[in-house]
């Protein structure tokens, strides 16, 4: 059994995961590209991250195929970063938080294809009966986008699923690559990549000057949002992870989008469509349903016992 304190970091992650879409809706007022509010919020990441590593590298905790094998999650991460900058631009927070949420559904399909032990869920009714209703809430509350005021749009709908897919490549990556590696180790090295090359796109691609006439209380926002959304959010996650279990962290972080929606419409009074609830609850439904699917573990050591015996 997770200790009170556990439970206080995964309901603590689960609420930080939340914030970053409102978060991010907040800078488009002032800044009118995410390459620019990514790369603040980069520099913020790389100036925590920087002493870590220069204290890890003289006590001699990497190793050159860890630099090397770390490129495939950080590609993925810093893609999933940059179109999931993006997606304010075009449509609202609380939209945002429920789409995302797809990422149940590519991490599932992911492990299917890299991980044979995994497969044992294509047995499962109660996964394709989650995944089912997971697709269908995400086909839902995509076709009803449209119906939102303002800034939505399909391509804002896009860019969150891609940021979704992203996502989950990137956590698979790093299962598969750094899953025996002490997680800030992964985390220092993966983020440093990711950094550099957010960083670098901001004076290629974006405004930097305009951190010149930005407000105070902007600029300390996004330091805010890089610390909590970025850094403490992935340190929260692998603890949570750790001392919980991955099934019941995805299962109680399946409310992060309720949350959003709800932070989303208290601060920008931004309403979702009673379609768009129905769709967005059927996105969490079919994904605890497919997380919870994973606990059969009669399921899985009859596949272990057939394929490995």
């Amino acid at each position: 059994m997770p200790r009170k304190k556990h439970l206080v970091v995964l309901f603590l992650s689960v609420f930080l995961g939340s914030t970053v879409p409102i978060f991010l809706e907040y800078f488009t007022l002032y800044i009118d590209d995410a390459w620019t509010v990514n790369g603040f919020r980069y520099i913020v990441v790389f100036l925590v991250i920087f002493p870590v590593v220069i204290s890890l590298f003289y006590k001699k905790k990497y190793t050159k195929r860890m630099w090397k094998v770390a490129l495939i999650p950080a590609f993925f991460n810093f893609a999933q970063q940059v179109v999931w900058a993006w997606a304010p631009y075009y449509i609202d927070p609380g939209l945002m938080g429920f789409l995302i949420k797809s990422i149940v559904i590519w991490s599932m399909l992911g492990s299917f294809i890299l991980f044979v032990d995994e497969r044992y869920l294509l047995r499962s009714i109660k996964f394709w009966i989650g995944l089912t209703i997971a697709v269908a809430g995400t086909i839902g509350i995509s076709y009803f986008s449209g119906n939102i005021s303002g800034a939505s749009s399909f391509l804002g709908v896009a860019l969150v699923l891609c940021s979704s897919l992203f996502m989950a490549s990137y956590g698979l990556a790093v299962k598969k690559y750094f899953n025996q590696t002490n997680a800030i180790i992964s985390f220092s090295i993966i983020a440093s990549y990711t950094a550099v090359g957010i960083i670098s796109l901001m004076f290629i691609m974006g405004k930097p000057s305009v951190i010149f006439n930005l407000p105070i209380k902007v600029i300390a926002l996004i330091a805010v949002s890089a610390f909590v959304g970025i850094t403490l959010g992935h340190i929260l996650f692998y603890t949570s992870v750790r001392y919980v279990g991955v099934v019941v962290h995805y299962s109680v972080g399946l409310l992060s989008a309720f949350l959003t929606a709800i932070m989303s419409l208290l601060i920008y009074d931004d309403k979702l469509t009673l379609w768009q609830w129905l769709s967005g609850s059927l996105i969490l439904i079919g994904g605890f349903i497919i997380v919870v699917s994973k606990q059969n573990s009669k399921l899985k050591k009859d596949f272990v016992k057939q394929n490995y015996c």
